[in-house]
């Protein structure tokens, strides 16, 4: 069974972040390309296996469904929808922010 992976605008906002972020550090745009290609490329795993990500620690996030992707100090929160087979990536953060507060907000 294949799953349909799709961002949310939110997501696509984070992605974009994160390139203009690596952009600015590296002084290079095709290395900001490249790794947020990367990144959405990680996601493809979940058309084949969508509980592959782990499971967040917080409660409130588990209780909701959502799990994880880690790719370099990147976290890629998503929920999986069974009826439309579908995996929804809702939010891209480093690592090291305070991710928990941050996806609450999008509650």
């Amino acid at each position: 069974m294949s799953y349909q992976v799709l961002f949310t605008e939110t997501a696509k906002r984070d992605l974009r972040d994160i390139a203009f972020n690596i952009a600015d550090i590296s002084k290079n745009a095709d290395i900001a390309v490249d790794f947020v290609n990367e990144m959405q490329k990680k996601c493809e795993q979940l058309i084949d296996f969508p509980d592959s990500g782990a499971l967040p620690n917080d409660r409130v996030l588990r209780s909701l469904g959502y799990r994880f992707l880690i790719y370099k100090d990147y976290l890629m929160f998503y929920t999986v929808d069974r009826d439309s087979e579908t995996v929804y990536i809702h939010a891209a953060f480093y690592a090291k922010r305070d991710y928990t507060r941050a996806l609450k907000k999008m509650l």
